[in-house]
């Protein structure tokens, strides 16, 4: 009974001798730190130390700044350093049950960040590609996801990677314009100098075929090769004003003097507008 009395009274002298400041500026830290402003909890916690320095307040204020410097890290983007130093918080006896619940949920909230975070720099990556490759508008439509991205936004890493696709839009949409400019000219070059070769064909077509010309279209007609002793001769023009072209072959009847006579293998008439061969003698 004696032993009951003795620890009652400590407790009670303990209780005297704690600063109302100290309570109160527990009570504020605890409250603050509920409501994840860890900025706040610290100042408390701090003010706590100097009025009665504990280990309830040491732990608070580890607790507090733990997660602070873990926040800091996640939003910088770090996030397995954040992840780390929250699972150590966690399975630190003295902070355990301060703070297990919450660093639970930040763990929780940077894993589904990084997942993100992975998932747009990928898709960043497959913009960059199909940009290089000159697929402007696949490469707007993967900008445009990522810059749309509406979770995790606080988050200044992925805002960062949010901002960047948006400035990627910028410059794909400049590539698109110029490479579509760059091929209309192509377009136009191209047209132009189609138009220039029919109107040549055309104008060539019209224009009145020579003796030569004539001579040649028979020797093709005919396939005659260079090497042959035959003759292909403009004759005279037909009533219808169609060539008539002689074909012959020249026979030496004397080799010492040359002397010989031809052989007519035919008579061939051109068309000076279609240019169509025919056998003149049918």
């Amino acid at each position: 009974m004696k032993k009951w009395i003795l620890l009652l009274l400590a407790v009670l002298i303990l209780s005297a001798c704690t600063p109302k400041a100290y309570t109160e500026s527990m009570d504020a830290g605890k409250a603050a730190l509920e409501k994840e402003n860890y900025t706040e909890a610290i100042d408390k916690f701090e003010n706590a130390l100097e009025e009665k320095e504990t280990n309830e307040a040491k732990n608070y204020l580890h607790a507090a700044e733990s997660m602070q410097e873990s926040v800091t890290l996640y939003h910088k983007g770090d996030f397995d350093t954040a992840t780390y130093k929250l699972k150590k918080l966690i399975r630190k006896k003295q902070t355990k049950k301060l703070i297990s619940k919450q660093a639970n949920a930040l763990i929780k909230e940077i894993q589904e960040a990084r997942a993100l975070s992975d998932s747009m720099k990928e898709r960043i990556i497959k913009g960059k590609t199909l940009m290089d490759q000159n697929q402007y508008d696949q490469a707007l439509d993967v900008f445009k996801e990522v810059s749309e991205t509406i979770q995790f936004t606080d988050i200044p890493s992925i805002e960062k990677i949010t901002k960047e696709a948006s400035e990627l839009m910028i410059e794909a949409t400049n590539k698109k314009k110029s490479s579509d400019e760059e091929k209309q000219k192509q377009e136009e070059a191209k047209q132009n100098e189609e138009d220039a070769k029919a109107k040549q064909e055309q104008e060539e077509a019209n224009q009145p075929l020579t003796h030569a010309q004539a001579e040649e279209i028979v020797k093709q007609h005919l396939n005659l090769s260079s090497g042959q002793n035959v003759k292909v001769v403009y004759d005279h023009d037909a009533d219808n004003g169609d060539y008539i072209i002689h074909v012959y072959e020249f026979v030496v009847d004397n080799p010492q003097t040359g002397e010989g006579h031809s052989s007519t293998l035919g008579w061939y008439g051109v068309n000076k507008k279609t240019k169509m061969v025919y056998d003149a003698m049918q």
